[in-house]
């Protein structure tokens, strides 16, 4: 169930004294403060952070602790630079110790998504490719893989490989299940239906956009996430879509969501545009222009550019729109050469690296049928060396025997090809395991 206010003040109070309780804290906490409501950070940052620096000292996990919270405190206060820096501090605090592995998991979870804020998509890839390796999928961290394969959906979006965009938004689905948290499952249901805006299947996007806003406990800050992107779907529709961007840009203003309210503007000025309302359109992206160069977020700054290029061209100032069109064009170039590149750079380590344990667990598998063929091979020849042996011994006593006994008067010489015929067990067991074995590798 979703962890409620009630969850983190008893915990608090429990964690004074009991160390085991920390890291559920910290869960709880981030739990409540990914709903993007800065009403949690204002009331429980310092006393969840000083419950934390209590521990300092005593306890090896307390700090690493106290950086993860502080990460994503700032991350939620749309801070992704002081985000940056307060978990690269929780990696610095953190061992090699399998105690740690959770930790680390989500300060790499943290460092992806602020990444991902900032636009450097390459780098949110590996931290996010690193926190899944870390979090323990039945551990009590496992709702973090939820955001995992969310993210991982979101960066395949950005290169444009939809269907495998589709499968991580499907597995963060699938572990959303075990979760029933509000933020998650928002989160998950956002992310198709994104994902189905760009591989152009409407009906499916319709249908997850709309499950998203109907989650039952969502914030005002995740609505106006769902309304923004409910306006993206009717884009060909400027002035149905334009209500939508209205509303989201009234709640993200309201709660003070900046960089969030920078992406509603800026699809609120593209629809402005549109519809041939030029001077409301200019005042708006002038607006988006003052925070986007703020916060500095590449994606949103081509965005921009895009769209002051469609402003002068609607305006029949050619040359400024000739000099914005190459603005786009040179940002979006050098964004898309060194990100996508360092993408498919680390896709292909992580291909080889499963190609190289596939070997080798092919390797392992074939030795291993190999040593099973043998033992059964041996067994078998084994058991036809027994019967050859006492197929002679009994050869030597009807024939052998009688002859000795007849022409030599020597017992012992009988006695002595008994033996002979013993030792002549192991050649025989040796020649019938080649030959069996032979047999079977050939079948």
């Amino acid at each position: 169930m979703a962890n409620t206010e009630e969850q983190l003040k008893d915990l608090l109070d429990k964690a004074t004294t009991d160390n085991t309780q920390l890291r559920l804290l910290l869960d709880v906490y981030t739990d409540l403060i990914a709903s993007s409501d800065r009403q949690w950070i204002e009331r429980y940052r310092k006393p969840v952070s000083d419950v934390l620096m209590a521990w300092k000292g005593k306890y090896k996990t307390a700090e690493a602790l106290y950086h993860v919270v502080e990460g994503f405190s700032n991350y939620f206060l749309t801070k992704p630079q002081e985000a940056l820096t307060e978990f690269e501090r929780a990696l610095d605090y953190c061992s090699d110790s399998s105690l740690f592995n959770d930790i680390k998991g989500m300060a790499y979870m943290g460092l992806g998504s602020a990444y991902r804020n900032l636009g450097n998509i390459d780098k949110s890839m590996a931290n996010i490719s690193l926190a899944l390796e870390m979090i323990d999928e039945n551990g009590p961290t496992q709702d973090w893989h939820v955001y995992t394969y969310r993210m991982l959906g979101e960066v395949h979006v950005f290169i444009g490989e939809y269907e495998q965009a589709e499968e991580y938004f499907i597995k963060a689905e699938q572990v959303m299940e075990a979760v029933d948290k509000p933020t998650p499952r928002f989160r998950v249901y956002i992310g198709l239906g994104a994902c189905y805006i760009k591989m152009g299947q409407e009906d499916k996007s319709r249908l997850y956009l709309n499950k998203a806003l109907e989650v039952k406990g969502i914030s005002q800050a995740e609505k106006a996430r769902g309304l923004c992107d409910l306006g993206v779907l009717y884009l060909d529709q400027p002035d149905k879509a334009l209500a939508y961007f209205e509303q989201s840009c009234t709640i993200r203003k309201q709660g003070q969501l900046e960089d969030a309210y920078t992406t509603s503007l800026l699809y609120k000025g593209e629809c402005l545009l549109e519809m041939g309302d030029l001077d409301k359109a200019y005042e708006v992206l002038l607006e988006a222009q003052e925070l986007a160069n703020t916060y500095n977020v590449p994606v949103k700054k081509l965005h921009l550019l895009r769209l002051m290029r469609d402003f002068y061209k609607k305006q029949g100032n050619d040359a400024v729109a000739i000099d914005y069109f190459q603005q786009f064009y040179d940002l979006q170039k050098t964004l898309n050469a060194r990100q996508v590149k360092n993408i498919f750079q680390l896709k292909n380590k992580q291909i080889a690296t499963q190609h190289k344990e596939i070997k080798e667990k092919h390797t392992q598998l074939k030795n291993t049928l190999n040593e099973l063929a043998r033992i059964k091979v041996s067994r078998r020849a084994l058991f036809f060396s027994i019967i050859t042996v006492v197929v002679l011994v009994i050869a030597t006593e009807l024939f052998l025997d009688p002859l000795i006994e007849k022409y030599s008067y020597n017992s012992y010489l009988g006695l002595a090809a008994k033996v002979l015929i013993a030792f002549l067990l192991k050649p025989i067991d040796s020649m019938y395991e080649r030959l069996l074995f032979r047999k079977a590798v050939r079948g």
